[in-house]
């Protein structure tokens, strides 16, 4: 008869435990899953803030083509912040978009630098243009899809180029 109390007592105390294992693995998660999506607002926010700043450049000063160069590795810097930040791991087949979206960027930038910082002719330089720009447009679609889904909501437009 002690032996079945004992038996009893011990599965009961392992319940206990595994119960309270559970809860702070939820805990753990939770926590983990808010600090992630804090992460990923300030990174919306910083990106948000560097392309109000880009749009507001006025073309017409000396200095805004070296304003808009700041600006830009600005952006490929948080674009590397992000791809870096570890996904947990509900959203870990978002981390790989991430990494693409950052490399994109950082073609980007690079094809922007070398548009300002040579002499191209006006056929070369539209060309340059054209490749940064569209660098630049991919890695603004991998981040709206990773947020598209970090929103729980689906993406149509799942096909990335």
């Amino acid at each position: 008869m002690k032996k079945r109390y004992f038996i009893a007592l011990i599965m009961l105390v392992l319940s206990v435990f595994s119960i309270t294992g559970c809860k702070s693995m939820n805990a753990d998660k939770h926590e983990e899953l808010s600090s992630f999506r804090s992460r990923v607002d300030e990174f919306c926010d910083s990106i948000y803030r560097i392309d109000n700043n880009i749009n507001e450049i006025d073309t017409a000063t000396e200095d805004y083509t070296e304003v808009l160069i700041q600006n830009l590795d600005a952006l490929e810097t948080n674009f590397k912040i992000f791809a870096d930040m570890d996904f947990p791991s509900d959203y870990d087949y978002l981390e790989g978009l991430a990494d693409e979206a950052s490399s994109y960027m950082d073609t980007a930038v690079a094809s922007f630098h070398d548009l300002f910082e040579n002499n191209y002719t006006e056929e070369a330089m539209t060309e340059k243009y054209d490749y940064a720009k569209e660098n630049y447009e991919r890695a603004y679609k991998r981040i709206k899809i990773i947020i598209t889904f970090l929103n729980g909501e689906s993406s149509e437009d799942v096909t990335v180029e």
